[in-house]
């Protein structure tokens, strides 16, 4: 077979070509860590990358719902705590007013107080959490309470939900009547106004109690914000399990999203040291194509000449 220095030309050009893609191959796996850039890298493995890059996603999405949970609820025992204040300063408030020997004028000044301490409770009941109502179920757009019409005024019972899992969902929230107390209907069409055990309502009747210098309603109150508390306590400790519960979820999803990055890099990531070592062997070869391929183009048509 007749060798030409068009078809030595050719095959030097073919093999540099080819030494050329396998030096940018492996720098990729070197600059990414990946041995799989594309489907023809490895057929099957692609397909496994695919599968656990999608199940990662998903524990991201769900970790952060974990979080949202979380700091929701953080939220909500923090505001529990300043309910459960609010509540003893009130106490502490409606005690001294009940003795004899508490002045009228005083009451006036306690009332005073009390009005702004049920503003307070108010503000709480209406708090938010990532732009959300937090005591108004479902319907977290909207403020559940007002300032005048707390004791009547009904919060949606409907619960807020988060996905944690694919075939699990954990209530966050809790209506706003199962903290502060069902609301009570007001006097409408000749009816009269239907009194509840609602915090809002206690904080009026307190305030009515201390308009009229009532000392014994004024002491039968103090019962009435004892439930009150009892009632916050209460939800406290719900919350407090609902955030362990999230903690948990939170622990088991870290641990899985482990579990899968170790599953990819078994099978996507690249064999650092060993491809080094061959990227050095390819700029090996490179050199040595380079050093033949200039002997080779140096034969010209003068050459045959002679």
């Amino acid at each position: 077979m007749r060798v030409t220095g068009m078809m030595q030309n050719t095959q030097f050009l073919k093999n540099l070509r080819n030494t050329n893609m396998g030096l940018v191959d492996l720098q990729n796996k070197l600059a990414t860590g990946e041995r799989i850039h594309r489907p023809g890298d490895d057929p099957v493995g692609i397909g496994y990358l695919m599968r656990y890059d999608t199940e990662l996603d998903r524990s991201k999405e769900f970790l952060e719902n974990a979080r949202t949970g979380k700091g929701w609820l953080n939220q909500m025992d923090d505001l529990m705590q300043q309910a459960n204040k609010v509540l003893q300063r009130t106490r502490v408030l409606v005690q001294q007013a009940a003795t004899d020997t508490t002045p009228d004028d005083a009451r006036q000044h306690i009332k005073a107080e009390i009005e702004q301490l049920k503003e307070q409770m108010v503000a709480i009941g209406n708090s938010t959490y990532n732009g959300r109502f937090i005591f108004n179920g479902q319907k977290s757009d909207l403020p559940p309470y007002t300032n005048d019409g707390a004791a009547y005024e009904q919060t949606d019972k409907g619960l807020y939900y988060l996905n944690v899992s694919s075939s699990v969902t954990v209530p966050v929230s809790i209506t706003g009547e199962d903290i502060f107390g069902t609301a009570g209907k007001p006097a409408a069409g000749g009816q009269p106004a239907v009194p509840s055990d609602n915090v809002f309502q206690i904080f009026d009747e307190i305030i009515n109690n201390l308009s009229n210098n009532d000392i014994i309603a004024l002491s039968s109150d103090m019962e009435k914000i004892d439930g009150a508390a009892d009632r916050i306590l209460t939800n406290s400790a719900e919350i407090g399990a609902r955030t362990n519960r999230f903690s948990l979820i939170e622990e088991r999803i870290l641990d899985e999203q482990l579990s899968l990055e170790e599953l990819r890099a078994q099978v996507g990531g690249a064999d650092m040291p060993g491809t080094f070592i061959e990227l050095q062997l390819k700029q090996n070869i490179l050199q040595a194509s380079l050093a033949t391929g200039s002997q080779i183009m140096r034969v010209s048509l003068v050459d045959y000449i002679r």
